[in-house]
């Protein structure tokens, strides 16, 4: 039963918490007196009242008792296979998180209202939209998670609270630029130059191409074969006929094993930042992302279908495909519309 009870010159609160099996107690934030301790006492019995209706509910739900921190080890359980900066992700998004839940607490704390007024008080701080985007969506995982094992009684967040990613501009390697890189390739080691052509001829992702073998590529069947481990899928794609002689020449010098001479995904983008200093095209926002950008460009402009284009660069769904390519369509309606001319100026009144 929850009572009421002075603590120096404050009125505190006493309750048993079912969830975590332990008594617990706060302070009410009023001065002691009789007017209210009479207040405290009503706010008590209402209180109590809710406790009960609450155990209730999770009795009939039959919702597991747990802390959240139990809870999240079980998450961390089921993701296990995840790709590590996935994994960096969810730990970013926890320490923000426990700030205002705490671990040690039942997972009951998370309630349609108190998601909510967490999420509403991150735009009080400094963080980017897509970095607010980013903490909303895996908190909508967290939660499908906790709804899945019943820790938590499902509910909806309201559609105007989540954030929604900002969609930037796309940077993809312009014409002339293209030109001067591919250019430069004259005075670079084939290492490099077969990097460079199958990130700009297939579109894929650094991580895919990372630990290409010699055996994953079919030069006689012009096919690749690469795990992704942002997806955790396995895919088989087409070489397009002016990337096959490089893969051929580059076979030919390494005979056999890891196609890239890397230590790590990260040495790839060092190197193309030493290439893009070398050749005076810092600055332009270019990085290995627009390699992938580029090519998903260049293939809306040749106008290759977006289905095939998402089976390609290996996309998981094809609604990632299409952020792309709605961008590309206003881009290129607004090249077409500089076509647009009237038979004369229009008169002034």
């Amino acid at each position: 039963m929850a009572s009421v009870y002075k603590k120096g010159k404050r009125i505190y609160m006493s309750w048993y918490d079912t969830f975590e099996n332990k008594p617990k107690n706060k302070s009410l934030g009023l001065i002691y007196n009789k007017e209210n301790l009479i207040k405290a006492k009503k706010f008590g019995k209402e209180f109590q009242k809710a406790l009960d209706e609450e155990k209730e509910k999770i009795s009939k739900l039959k919702l597991v008792k747990d802390s959240l921190g139990n809870a999240m080890k079980h998450f961390y359980r089921n993701n296990s296979n995840k790709h590590p900066k996935t994994i960096e992700e969810y730990d970013w998004f926890f320490e923000k998180f426990n700030k205002h839940f705490p671990k040690e607490e039942s997972c009951t704390q998370l309630t349609k209202l108190s998601c909510e007024e967490w999420l509403t008080s991150l735009r009080e701080t400094s963080y980017q939209q897509n970095t607010l985007f980013k903490l909303s969506k895996v908190l909508k995982k967290l939660l499908k998670f906790l709804f899945e094992y019943n820790y938590v009684q499902m509910f909806i967040l309201n559609s105007d609270i989540v954030f929604r990613r900002e969609v930037k501009p796309i940077i993809v390697f312009s014409d002339e630029d293209l030109v001067t890189l591919i250019d430069g390739l004259k005075k670079k080691n084939n290492n490099f130059i077969t990097t460079f052509y199958l990130l700009i001829y297939t579109g894929l992702r650094p991580s895919d191409i990372d630990e290409l073998t010699t055996n994953d590529i079919d030069v006689n069947r012009k096919t690749i074969s690469y795990y992704s481990p942002k997806t955790n899928e396995h895919f088989k794609i087409p070489i397009h006929e002016q990337l096959l002689p490089f893969l051929t020449n580059r076979i030919e010098e390494i005979k056999e094993g890891k196609l890239l001479e890397y230590e790590t995904i990260n040495n790839i983008g060092k190197a193309f930042r030493r290439y893009l200093e070398q050749l005076d095209l810092t600055g332009k926002g270019y990085n290995l992302r627009t390699f992938r950008k580029t090519f998903i460009s260049l293939a809306h402009d040749s106008g290759i279908d977006l289905a095939t284009v998402s089976k390609l660069v290996g996309h998981k769904q094809i609604t990632t495909t299409q952020i792309h390519y709605n961008q590309l369509s206003i881009s290129k309606q607004t090249d077409e519309l500089k076509k647009f001319k009237l038979i004369s100026k229009p008169q002034k009144d």
